[in-house]
């Protein structure tokens, strides 16, 4: 019975341990409707203390479409790849992807749990102005952690930069 319960607890403390590194990570920027022909991206950071392998999770974005339909694009993210301790990692989307300007950002581990996700977000500017957490990272689970300020993909969110 004591070995049977070394085993639990070892594998409630590995859970735990996978939990507390995946909640580091957080979508930090979306860009929904990029100036021009550029295509859609969306930004990670890892606010934690310790590189996260996010090899093989992925990223959806929803979107609504004007004609009132849904689509979703998903984005896997390649093997053995890690953001490091206050690290950004950007995935783009294709080019081919249907252009809805209003969305939901998804991000998933590899086994479909959920990490993290933004509200519905609407981006009509076509322009270099994205979501993105303001004060950098912040994760209250509210829209209030988002503004909408120009894109800093793979760097630090800053309110007024090149306005």
């Amino acid at each position: 019975m004591k070995f049977i319960l070394k085993i639990l607890l070892a594998s409630l403390s590995a859970l735990a341990a996978v939990a507390i590194s995946s909640g580091s990570i957080v979508v930090n920027e979306v860009e929904l409707n990029p100036a021009g022909d550029e295509n859609e991206w969306v930004e990670l950071f890892n606010t934690g203390e310790e590189s996260v392998d996010i090899g093989r999770w992925s990223v959806t974005i929803e979107e609504t479409l004007p004609s009132g339909g849904k689509w979703t694009g998903v984005i896997t993210i390649p093997r053995n790849t890690s953001i490091e301790a206050g690290g950004y990692h950007v995935v783009e989307g294709e080019e081919r992807w249907a252009r809805g300007n209003n969305g939901t950002v998804l991000l998933r581990t590899e086994s479909w749990e959920l990490v993290d996700k933004t509200p519905l977000r609407s981006d009509e500017g076509d322009d270099d102005f994205s979501w993105s957490r303001y004060p950098n990272g912040v994760d209250t689970d509210t829209t209030s952690d988002w503004a909408f300020i120009r894109s800093t993909p793979g760097a630090e969110n800053v309110l007024g930069v090149g306005i």
